[in-house]
């Protein structure tokens, strides 16, 4: 394709330190374009990774309901309060990076003051956290991690716990866990533009970031989060012999050798049972075989000896294509 546009057409900061960015792509068949914009919207929203707080330990805490003398807030409320701090991540998180708070009052806590690691910063330093009273004393440990989507305190512990055991002392110590919103895309709109000269259309698309990524970073990852997902198709589809991936290593333990055992071993059915388009069949073969009924690798191996003669002897064609997918396998006809 070529004269290919990738532009940003509009960009700004809105309130609270929401991005926004306008963009244009293309050009695109017309009945490629809204394909390919739903795509895009549907990836931003669900597929782009975020950075936020998992799980924290206040010290002397034992659960979320408690209340720590001297600190205005509940711990409920402080945890409230920590998940609406936006992080920003400078590079590929693969385990929890640990921030800290320890103040003793008087003072008024904000986002701003976290000891962040050099990977990770805060972008709105001014979200309110506590306020300590004279005699006030708190220390937090905040577990920052990258994830996807919105995940319940409920199904992140244990998996957190598993991922991270040795790196964690779970059962020593009191974690506490966040209804995690990972999600650093707001708001995804598109249209599309017609072009009269080309025949053609351009995909306006406007992203609403939470700040912590700009808005055609996200669209770059989208595009290549597209291609992750949809490559190892094509990879498969360059197999000669099985389209569908699932079904090779079933496929390549049938040969000549091992025929008798199979037929009565566990994966018998589901095996016999494959349609016949996990071979590469050419287009008169396929239509030959599915006008005889000949729908599954069952059906094709109950074929007499007889109806491969006459098979051979009057479409030699596709009788060759048979004897070739067949011996992909380690089978062969006569």
């Amino acid at each position: 394709m070529k004269n290919l546009i990738f532009s940003c057409i509009e960009s700004r900061i809105e309130e609270g330190q929401s991005l926004y960015g306008c963009f244009k792509l293309g050009p695109f068949n017309n009945n490629q374009s809204l394909t390919i914009a739903n795509t895009l919207r549907r990836i931003l929203l669900s597929n782009i990774e975020g950075t936020a707080i998992v799980f924290v330990e206040f010290a002397g805490v034992k659960h979320e309901y408690s209340v720590i003398q001297g600190v205005q807030e509940s711990v409920l409320e402080i945890l409230m309060n920590l998940k609406s701090i936006k992080f920003r991540a400078n590079q590929k998180i693969y385990k929890p990076q640990i921030a800290y708070l320890n103040f003793k009052g008087p003072k008024i806590i904000y986002s701003g003051d976290l000891r962040l690691p050099p990977s990770i910063q805060c972008i709105n330093p001014n979200q309110y956290i506590t306020t300590l009273a004279n005699d006030g004393n708190i220390q937090i440990k905040l577990f920052i991690c990258q994830g996807r989507r919105y995940c319940l305190q409920n199904s992140l512990k244990p998996l957190i716990q598993k991922q991270f055991r040795k790196l964690l002392t779970f059962g020593f110590k009191e974690y506490l866990f966040l209804d995690t919103i990972f999600l650093p895309i707001q708001k995804v709109n598109f249209t599309l533009e017609k072009n009269q000269k080309l025949n053609k259309e351009f995909i306006l698309i406007e992203i609403w970031t939470n700040g912590s990524l700009y808005p055609k970073t996200s669209l770059y990852k989208s595009i290549i989060e597209i291609i992750r997902i949809l490559v190892p198709f094509k990879h498969i589809l360059k197999k000669r012999n099985i389209i569908y991936s699932k079904n090779i290593n079933i496929l390549q333990k049938l040969n000549r050798r091992n025929l008798t055992k199979i037929k009565s071993s566990k994966f018998q059915e589901k095996l016999f049972s494959l349609d016949i388009s996990n071979f590469n069949f050419k287009i008169p073969t396929y239509y030959y075989l599915k006008e005889k009924k000949i729908d599954t690798i069952s059906d094709l191996l109950n074929q007499s000896n007889q109806d491969w003669f006459f098979l051979k002897k009057y479409n030699k064609i596709i009788f060759n294509d048979i004897k070739i997918n067949l011996s992909i396998i380690g089978l062969e006809i006569s």
